[in-house]
């Protein structure tokens, strides 16, 4: 469900944590802990908060959607992956995100999950292109390969991953 600020407000006691705060401090636990599990744990509500329009904002701000980036770019882990790819697939909606995640070279890290052996993390990586394509950020997903990736995807024995593949090939195909 989306919230509205005044359910935000009347869901936060007043001597509570707002969301941007809380958000906040999310970060800089992940930033901060050594716990691979307190990570997963971190990025997986990260991700969470990213399903609501009304964070996004707080989520640029606070270095959110940074994070998602940089364990796309520089983690290997297929959890983190994982969490990170939902993060970014539940904002990319949103083009002030779609902006961010251009300029800050992401498109060839989203792509290269399109090779992952998580299918979850194939599903978001295939959503997130889908979403790109029909944004303005259609010109851009020149990325080397990524056809020829999703026509191997589209015959995956997983139907979610499959049908999410010929979804992108079919947009690709109409607007040609």
């Amino acid at each position: 469900m989306f919230s509205s600020q005044a359910q935000l407000r009347k869901r936060t006691p007043e001597d509570g944590t707002d969301r941007e705060n809380y958000l906040s401090l999310l970060v800089d636990e992940f930033i901060n802990t050594n716990s691979f599990e307190a990570k997963c744990q971190v990025l997986a509500n990260l991700a969470n908060f990213a399903y609501d329009p009304i964070n996004y904002v707080y989520i640029r701000d606070v270095g959110v959607l940074d994070i998602f980036i940089f364990v796309l770019k520089n983690e290997k882990n297929v959890k983190l992956l994982h969490f990170a790819a939902s993060g970014i697939c539940n904002l990319c909606i949103d083009p002030v995100n779609v902006e961010y995640l251009l300029n800050h070279e992401a498109l060839k890290p989203i792509a290269a999950l399109l090779k992952s052996n998580h299918c979850e993390t194939l599903a978001d990586a295939v959503a997130i292109c889908i979403y790109l394509f029909n944004s303005h950020a259609k010109a851009t997903l020149n990325v080397p390969g990524l056809i020829q990736d999703m026509e191997l995807l589209k015959n995956s024995e997983n139907k979610v991953v499959a049908n999410l593949a010929t979804v992108f090939l079919d947009d690709v195909s109409k607007n040609n």
